[in-house]
């Protein structure tokens, strides 16, 4: 059987040609210079990612800082391994990230593609299937948080992969597919949570017996208890921590009541550009499943399934109190944009076929496409349709790579570096660093704090200066020119005219450059004040 009419596949060849173009353009836009060197890089959270990676590719082992006491200072194993995978290819820094990019947009490809068809089988109308595609090329957090490193992108390809198997087989059989679990159990290796769509698939299939009857949940829940029993093995064993150290620094010790009030706040952000693509789901879950009952067997589980998991990613993000990217949207929800826009294109063909009459082709199209142009926030539009607009963080990803160059050719192969952006420094600078914010440090993940900032509100100074003791620091934040410790052991070291470091007193013989220009802080700072109730981030 045809999937699509001629017209409708040459219209969404266009579209993934569109998608090909336009990627790999923004991935040349992301890349930094060295002189006349490009070198590529991703957002600082997947460049903590990468810096594991490379170890492992080296033979560290799959650690932070060769040496030290494993800290699993990443949730997104299935990635990291793949990451560590290309750098065993011998690609060199400058172009690991590049590699990681690619497979990127590979997923994205896959995505769209899975979508269109997906929908194409629901609804029975190619158009609506192209609309979706179209949607999330249109969409700008889909596609940046992808090009960017995001893990998003390879749960959305395995869950989308993973419904594609369970519709096809209910549709053509009325049998749920056990297969379909396979990539779904591969999207919790890549990031935990995506445990929640596994729950929502086994919830479905439990509710809906087959043709014969039965239900098939026992194998593939069999498989996600030994999945997670494995996990949690692993990490016991290599980590001495049951979970990612991330899970103690993000979801635990902090008020859980704040917690939920900045996921709703998020949530209430990007709800005015999602209600296209909810009253479109709202269509599909109402009336969609009514269309020629008689032609094919009841819609409605393959609906419940798209619309379960949306509902589990809402819950989760707002369980976990929303994501530190407020304008971008949450990767918690942008995941799961290619089963929204996909209900919604389903909602789009049944309005399509009782209102468009000859024009309903185009009609499905057009209104399939808009929720995809709708769900953009301000910021992340600009920088997706525009090309002269910077890409997510150039300007910080181009100071943090040039003071990692800096400190590899300025300071002995010993010398420790406390840093707040953990990414980009820490993997082209070859040295100990202490991530002050918590991601790759146990000490710091633990703590009780009554504040909550979503990723970053947990560090303890007292910690670093009298028990770390970094050779050098990469800024001041968070109320640390106040503390006496700070003032008393280290000093201000000019890089530029308007870049500066700190340095630990009895570290100064670590600086290769005798010609450095060393100051006292009050240079720069001025005199301490009176230390103040600990503020907000005033960085990323």
């Amino acid at each position: 059987m045809r999937v699509f009419t001629r017209p409708a596949a040459l219209v969404l060849a266009l579209v993934l040609g569109g998608q090909l173009l336009l990627g790999a353009h923004y991935i040349s836009r992301t890349a930094l210079f060295d002189g006349d060197t490009r070198v590529f890089v991703l957002w600082d959270d997947a460049m903590i990612s990468m810096r594991y990676a490379r170890n492992l590719a080296l033979g560290h082992g799959l650690v932070w800082n060769p040496g030290e006491a494993p800290v699993q200072g990443f949730s997104n194993l299935g990635v990291t391994l793949a990451m560590a995978a290309v750098h065993a290819l011998g690609l060199p820094r400058a172009s690991a990230a590049l590699g990681v990019q690619l497979l990127a947009l590979g997923a994205l490809l896959g995505t769209a593609a899975l979508c269109a068809r997906n929908v194409r089988e629901v609804s029975r109308d190619a158009w609506a299937g192209v609309g979706a595609a179209l949607a999330l090329l249109l969409c700008a957090p889909h596609q940046i948080y992808a090009l960017q490193g995001s893990d998003t992108s390879f749960v959305a390809l395995l869950l989308t992969a993973g419904h594609a198997q369970l519709i096809r087989g209910w549709l053509r059989e009325r049998r749920w597919a056990i297969g379909a679990f396979a990539p779904l159990l591969v999207a919790v290796v890549v990031r935990p949570d995506a445990s929640l769509f596994v729950v929502t698939a086994l919830a479905v299939v439990l509710l809906f017996p087959d043709a014969r009857g039965r239900t098939v949940v026992a194998w593939p829940a069999i498989g996600f208890v030994a999945l997670w029993t494995g996990l949690v093995a692993f990490s016991l064993a290599y980590y001495g921590d049951p979970l990612p150290n991330t899970y103690y620094l993000k979801a635990g010790g902090t008020p859980r009541l704040a917690m939920w009030a900045s996921g709703l706040d998020q949530l209430g952000f990007v709800a005015p550009g999602l209600l296209p693509a909810l009253a479109l789901a709202g269509v599909a879950l109402v009336a969609a499943p009514s269309v020629q009952p008689d032609a094919v067997p009841p819609t409605r589980p393959l609906l419940l399934l798209l619309a379960g998991s949306m509902a589990a990613a809402a819950g989760y993000h707002v369980w976990v109190g929303g994501d530190w990217i407020r304008e971008y949207g949450s990767r918690h929800l942008v995941q799961l944009l290619p089963t929204t826009f996909s209900l919604a294109a389903i909602g789009a063909a049944w309005i399509a076929e009782r209102i468009g009459g000859r024009a309903a082709p185009g009609l499905a199209l057009l209104l399939a496409a808009a929720p995809g142009a709708a769900a953009n926030p301000l910021l992340p539009a600009r920088e997706w349709f525009q090309p002269a607009t910077p890409t997510l963080f150039y300007r910080e990803n181009q100071m943090n790579f040039l003071r990692s160059r800096f400190l590899e050719s300025a300071t002995r192969s010993d010398a420790s570096i406390a840093v707040h952006w953990a990414g980009i420094g820490p993997y082209f600078a070859d040295r100990t660093s202490l991530d002050v914010l918590g991601r790759s440090d146990r000490h710091i993940a633990r703590m009780q704090v009554e504040r909550f900032v979503p990723g970053h509100s947990k560090w303890d100074w007292d910690y670093v200066l009298e028990i770390r003791q970094p050779d050098l620091i990469d800024f001041e934040s968070r109320n640390l020119r106040d503390h006496p410790r700070f003032r008393s052991d280290y000093l201000v070291l000019r890089v530029g005219p308007t870049a500066n470091l700190f340095v630990r007193r009895d570290a100064v013989d670590k600086l290769l450059d005798p010609s450095l220009q060393v100051l006292p802080i009050d240079t720069l700072l001025g005199p301490a004040e009176h230390p103040a109730a600990p503020g907000p981030p005033r960085d990323h």
